[in-house]
């Protein structure tokens, strides 16, 4: 989101108490983030549920990330290899040919 367009998704609290609500509500339904302010300081982002799963996903992937990340750096520990994993290496080709419309 640009600055300009981060400003003109600031509402603050005393006109989002005074009818501005629905307004609001409807920008946040067009997937655009809104800031409400108190006195003139940030308070609160309200965003649509699709913005809210999509970052706390992304939120649990980067600590997902980290952990690996940390455990890759621990030399002390035996990795397994694919093998041990999977068993033996995975038939690939089946000699079976698809076929096509």
């Amino acid at each position: 989101m640009g600055s300009s367009e981060l400003l003109d998704n600031l509402v603050s609290v005393s006109e989002f108490n005074h009818g501005k609500a629905s307004q609001t509500f409807k920008r946040v339904r067009d997937d655009n983030p809104v800031v409400v302010l108190k006195n003139n300081k940030p308070t609160a982002v309200i965003v649509s549920p699709n913005d809210y799963r999509r970052l706390t996903e992304a939120e649990e992937n980067f600590v997902l990330y980290q952990e690996a990340m940390e455990r890759l750096k621990d030399d002390s520990v035996r990795r397994l290899t694919e093998e041990e994993v999977f068993g033996k290496e995975p038939k690939l080709d089946d000699g079976h040919e698809p076929e096509f419309e």
